[in-house]
Parts: structure tokens; sequence; C-alpha cells
């Protein structure tokens, strides 16, 4: 189980290397995929969801670069 990152206050501490962005976005998914990504991601879902969009935009950079 991943740790969570708490700041000397107390408040959630991201351990990514850059900030959050301050605007919160979210999707709805179908029930089945909503299901499937939550089973996969276990305990720490919005890290699991970042890494997927993370993994996404660098196929596309790559396939931007040999186009």
């Amino acid at each position: 189980m991943k740790q969570i990152h708490h700041d000397d206050r107390g408040k959630f501490k991201s351990p990514n290397s850059t900030p959050l962005a301050r605007k919160v976005m979210g999707v709805r998914l179908p029930i089945d995929m909503d299901a499937t990504v939550r089973e996969l991601a276990g305990d720490d879902l919005a890290a699991w969801i970042r890494e997927a969009i993370a993994e996404k935009l660098e196929r596309e950079q790559q396939q931007d670069m040999s186009a």
C-alpha cells in the first residue's frame, strides 16, 4: 500500500515533483470501465489515473514527433 504524504500542518502533500493544478478535472466513466479502473488502481485512484494520463500523453507526443 502506498504511503500518503502530509506536510507539517497535516495537509496532503503531493509526492509529485511538479505542483498539482489548482483546478480539478473530472470525468464520468461507463460503469464497467469505472469498476475496472477502481479495481486496478487499488487504494490510490488519483495516482493511478495521473500515471495513465501521463502514459497516454507520452505516446501522443512520440507519435507527433514521428509524424
